[in-house]
């Protein structure tokens, strides 16, 4: 297990605009905020989902889109460094017009229609995600362990 303690910093709370990219907008915001550590949540609705699943056995994302209008029930992510970069890592739960739930890692193409978001900075040196040999993901390294 790896144990990363911080101090809170700034914290930001957002409207994204109607039309933009879920993704690419927060993607943009941390970039030019220097945004290093964080975590973030949302809620609101989209005008389209665009989704991926990981497959633990072939070791890949499947991506999946849901081409109509959803709650945003609950969304959640970080922020850490990935090649030197801000890289967001964000899931999030949808809801049709009948109640039924749809999840996954967020991918670019959720099209936003109404969404708050609160970004919660972190002082300190920001963990960097490294390839991870037995699962094939980028996870957290910090920059402090071996």
């Amino acid at each position: 297990m790896s144990q990363y303690t911080y101090q809170p910093g700034r914290v930001h709370l957002l409207r994204v605009p109607t039309g933009e990219d879920l993704l690419g907008t927060l993607e943009e915001f941390v970039t030019d905020n220097d945004i290093q550590t964080a975590w973030l949540s949302y809620l609101g609705a989209v005008q389209t989902a665009s989704l991926r699943y990981y497959d633990q056995d072939e070791l890949e994302y499947c991506d999946f889109h849901i081409h109509q209008h959803l709650e945003v029930l609950s969304g959640m992510g970080n922020v850490s460094l990935l090649d030197g970069k801000p890289f967001i890592h964000t899931h999030a739960v949808f809801a049709d017009s009948s109640g039924r739930a749809f999840g996954g890692h967020v991918n670019h193409g959720c099209v936003v229609w109404a969404l708050e978001v609160k970004i919660e900075e972190f002082e300190g040196e920001a963990p960097v995600r490294q390839f991870d040999e037995e699962t094939a993901l980028s996870l957290w390294k910090h920059p402090g362990s071996s």
